[in-house]
């Protein structure tokens, strides 16, 4: 995920980037200490998300972002007054974080961030035939076959995904995307960032989880609307 940094504030701007630097799945683009600059910038390089400064001169950040129309990018908010938490999230901003910025605030802000820009590309996972009802993956430099009916849920652990079946756990050196994409959507659900469960296990929903067996599986908040969809709730 792209990232640009928008703050009128030198030193600002550099705590910033170092912090941005720990977080390995944000790649920053540049920095612009106006909201001018910033709308030259973006003419010519498109990125994921912005962190957004309030107050700036000229045109302030709220100001900035009701000129973005077309491929808006997710915005947080980074600023040193409170007052203007309102009317940002009535812009649908990601998050609003409050000067001094600590590496843990800033990355549950980016996480939501990172959720919204995976759900906003990840292409639709393709049906399969009623004759391929098996997934084959590599582990421990095995080809091992396993039906769709015996799988209960995938779940993303860094930089692999384990999938659990009732008899077994097995470590797919895979991302998430990729499996997604070979799954049929009729017999998996995506709840979670780190998590794909299989439909027909699920035994209950109850308010932002659901539960397969002794297991406890997170729904998201960006992932609740298509959850509730797909199993046609209401």
């Amino acid at each position: 995920m792209t990232c640009l940094i928008v703050d009128d504030n030198a030193m600002a701007r550099t705590a910033l980037r170092h912090l941005i630097a720990d977080i390995d799945y944000i790649t920053l683009k540049g920095e612009c200490e106006n909201a001018i600059s910033t709308i030259r910038f973006l003419r010519d390089t498109a990125v994921d998300l912005i962190l957004l400064d309030v107050e700036m001169p000229n045109m302030s950040g709220l100001e900035l972002i009701k000129t973005l129309h077309q491929q808006k990018p997710l915005i947080i908010f980074v600023t040193s007054k409170r007052d203007y938490a309102v009317e940002a999230f009535d812009l649908q901003v990601v998050d609003y974080l409050v000067k001094p910025i600590t590496l843990p605030r800033l990355l549950t802000a980016v996480e939501r961030a990172w959720e919204i820009f995976q759900s906003r590309n990840e292409p639709p996972a393709q049906p399969v035939s009623s004759m391929d009802e098996h997934l084959f993956f590599r582990s421990n430099n095995v080809l091992v076959r396993v039906q769709w009916s015996d799988i209960l849920f995938f779940q993303a652990l860094g930089d692999y995904v384990v999938l659990t079946t009732a008899e077994k756990r097995y470590t797919l050196y895979m991302t998430m995307k990729m499996i997604e994409q070979r799954l049929p959507t009729r017999y998996f659900l995506r709840t979670h960032r780190s998590y794909i469960v299989a439909i027909g296990k699920i035994d209950n929903i109850e308010d932002n989880s659901i539960q397969i067996g002794r297991n406890i599986i997170p729904i998201s908040d960006t992932y609740r609307a298509r959850v509730m969809a797909q199993l046609n709730l209401l």
